[in-house]
């Protein structure tokens, strides 16, 4: 009985051990040779993970990223909800598209099994630019709206409510936005070369199909994988932890800043190479 627990236990500490040997062979082979993307991400971000109040003495933050809006054409098309991912590119992505759409077929195309692809996200760039822009022209007909019935409480507060959604477009919200999904990391870097500007991360599709005024959309949704938990290096753990236990200045009420450099490596998983905090 000895014999059998002592071979027992000393088979499970070397399971464990040969995990941890294969995981880290992982980590070293991601982060060896030139990474395949190199960026400066900000608070704006980077969100500091709620984990940081357990106890443990690991910080980590997590990518934040979006999807672009639609523009005033494409609402006046179509006011229903509209997918990240068009019909179009879920098909490139290998999900079976209807030839007729109707109850039946779109149902069986929202039960297709998620599937994964490669998503490319593009920081502070046109697409951000353009949801700054979309504001500001959604704040100046408000505005104006506004203006011609100032008697009109339910015209002020939508105008206030823009003016504050564009301040936090402006100042505080992700400038990181879904560019494009693919399967293939080679065709994707040739499209979008600047590695500065565009990462790419594993992630998966999903299915969806939304029924509104008796027309049937179909598409997807993306999510990211392996983002949600950058650690923190030790060196910079404490005074991060400092810095964003309080989360907003008092002068101006925004989050403190801080600039990471990532790296996104041969596998295309992320880890922090330095933070700069002022």
């Amino acid at each position: 009985m000895n014999w059998t627990r002592t071979h027992a236990l000393a088979g499970g500490v070397g399971l464990i051990l040969l995990v941890n040997a294969v995981a880290l062979g992982g980590v070293a082979w991601n982060r060896s040779g030139e990474p395949d993307s190199v960026l400066p991400l900000s608070q704006r971000e980077l969100l500091r993970n709620s984990d940081w109040y357990k106890e443990n003495s690991g910080l980590s933050l997590r990518l934040r990223w979006r999807t672009p809006s639609r523009d005033d054409l494409a609402r006046q098309h179509n006011r229903g909800w509209q997918p990240a991912l068009d019909s179009r590119k879920m098909a490139e992505l290998g999900f079976r598209m209807p030839e007729q759409v109707d109850d039946d077929s779109a149902r069986r195309f929202g039960r297709q099994q998620a599937r994964e692809a490669l998503l490319v996200l593009e920081l502070d760039g046109p697409l951000y630019q353009r949801e700054v822009e979309l504001t500001r022209k959604r704040l100046d007909e408000a505005r104006q709206a506004a203006d011609a019935a100032p008697q009109n409480a339910r015209l002020a507060d939508e105008r206030d409510f823009i003016r504050r959604e564009l301040d936090s477009e402006e100042k505080t919200d992700t400038r990181l936005l879904l560019k494009d999904v693919g399967l293939d990391l080679q065709a994707l870097r040739a499209r979008y070369p600047d590695r500065q500007r565009y990462l790419i991360v594993h992630g998966q599709v999903r299915p969806v199909s939304n029924y509104y005024q008796h027309i049937w959309t179909l598409g997807g949704t993306a999510s990211s994988v392996g983002t949600d938990s950058l650690n923190v290096p030790h060196q910079w753990r404490e005074r991060l932890d400092r810095l964003t236990t309080q989360p907003h200045r008092a002068a101006d009420g925004l989050p403190h800043p801080y600039v990471a450099e990532v790296a996104f490596g041969r596998r295309l998983e992320p880890w922090i190479r330095r933070i700069d905090m002022p």
